[in-house]
């Protein structure tokens, strides 16, 4: 079992790795730019966005986090989840669980 979570994890960090170590894909920007705009963070620089390609068939997902660093308040060694938003591939529609993210339950994706 340990196995397994070290190596999810470690596939979660390299794909996070990956993200963000060029422009942020189309579908993050796109999220980024509706979060941003509808001032749906209380501290947008402090914000990552992880990129989750094919989360479900047909779905990329967008989860976005608390970044922590020495400009950023809060422990460096976690990302506490904000919010996720589901984008469907053909139709772009997006939904998010910002609005219950401790329940997870999924709505369009325009903001409060």
């Amino acid at each position: 079992m340990k196995k397994i979570i070290c190596v999810t994890f470690l596939s979660f960090t390299i794909l996070i790795t990956n993200a963000f170590s060029a422009d942020l894909p189309a579908v993050v920007q796109m999220v980024k730019k509706i979060a941003e705009q509808k001032k749906l963070l209380s501290s947008p620089k402090c914000t990552d966005y992880l990129y989750m390609p094919d989360s479900e068939p047909g779905v990329d997902s967008v989860i976005v986090v608390e970044k922590h660093n020495s400009r950023c308040p809060g422990d460096p060694g976690t990302q506490p989840r904000l919010f996720t938003v589901n984008v469907d591939k053909k139709t772009h529609e997006m939904t998010s669980d910002i609005n219950s993210p401790a329940e997870s339950e999924f709505s369009t994706f325009h903001g409060k």
